[in-house]
C-alpha cells in the first residue's frame, strides 16, 4: 500500500536549496502528496503544472517520443514537470536555482518513486 505521508517525507527531502515546492499529482491535477509552504500553494502549482503537461504531451510529435520531461523558466522562478509512471512530479524552484540542479532533483526523485507508484498505478 502506498502511504502519502511517507511519500510526503521523500518530496520534503527535495525541497531545499531553492525549491519552494516538490509535489505528485494524477494527470487530472488532484494532489496526492506534496512539500510545499501551504495548502494553496500546492494547489495551485498542481492545477498549472497538469496543465502544462496535458497541453505539451498533446502536441508532442509521435517521431520525437513521448514527452518525459519539462523544464521551464518563469518570471518568478523555474519548474521542473516529469512523469513517475502514472503520476506527474513538479518540483517549483526559485529563479536562482540552476536549472542543472531542478533537473537532478527531479530524476533522482523519479528513480526513487517510479517502482513503488508502478505497483499502484494498476488500481
Amino acid at each position: 500500500m502506498l502511504k502519502p505521508k511517507l511519500i510526503s517525507q521523500v518530496l520534503q527531502q527535495a525541497t531545499t536549496g531553492g525549491v519552494k515546492a516538490t509535489i505528485l499529482l494524477n494527470p487530472e491535477g488532484s494532489l496526492l502528496a506534496f512539500a510545499a509552504q501551504s495548502d494553496r500553494d500546492a494547489r495551485v502549482y498542481a492545477a498549472i503544472a497538469s496543465n502544462i503537461w496535458t497541453i505539451y504531451s498533446k502536441h508532442c510529435k509521435p517521431e520525437v517520443g513521448p514527452l518525459s520531461t519539462l523544464m521551464l523558466e518563469c518570471e518568478e522562478g523555474k519548474v521542473a514537470i516529469s512523469m513517475v509512471s502514472t503520476m506527474i512530479l513538479c518540483l517549483v524552484a526559485r529563479d536562482d536555482v540552476e536549472l542543472g540542479i531542478l533537473k537532478a532533483k527531479s530524476e533522482a526523485l523519479t528513480r526513487h518513486l517510479v517502482e513503488p507508484l508502478s505497483r499502484v498505478a494498476g488500481y
